[in-house]
């Protein structure tokens, strides 16, 4: 599942980086950095499924290829999504500029009112 960020069609949002979401070297703490990817993917996860809340089920192998800093803004993607009978999987990263900053892999799963898996009834690229 792992492509090229020319083959990364979905454009999910942006986040402008703030002081306050700095670590003490000074540059984007990584913490914050995965809290906004998995809200990104989140949306974009809904939005596939159709279902109102995934819920994240595995996030893989996510790198944090370059240092951001304070004022500049993030532009998230994704991969076109592979469905499962209850999940949805797509690569995901982070950009500033056109360079990368992030990438990773995540997967979302329908849960029932029961807490169990479910089949998705919708999917869309």
């Amino acid at each position: 599942m792992n492509q090229s960020p020319e083959q990364l069609p979905f454009f999910l949002g942006s986040r402008l980086v703030k002081e306050l979401d700095l670590g003490v070297g000074g540059n984007l703490y990584g913490g914050r950095m995965l809290d906004f990817t998995a809200e990104q993917a989140a949306i974009h996860a809904a939005r596939c499924t159709g279902e109102s809340h995934p819920v994240g089920y595995r996030f893989s192998e996510f790198y944090l290829t370059r240092p951001v800093k304070a004022g500049e803004i993030l532009d998230f993607y994704a991969g076109k999504p592979e469905f499962g009978r209850s999940s949805v999987t797509f690569s995901i990263e982070a950009r500033v500029g056109g360079e990368r900053a992030l990438r990773g892999e995540c997967t979302f799963v329908a849960i029932g009112p029961d807490g169990r898996k479910k089949a998705l009834k919708e999917r869309k690229p």
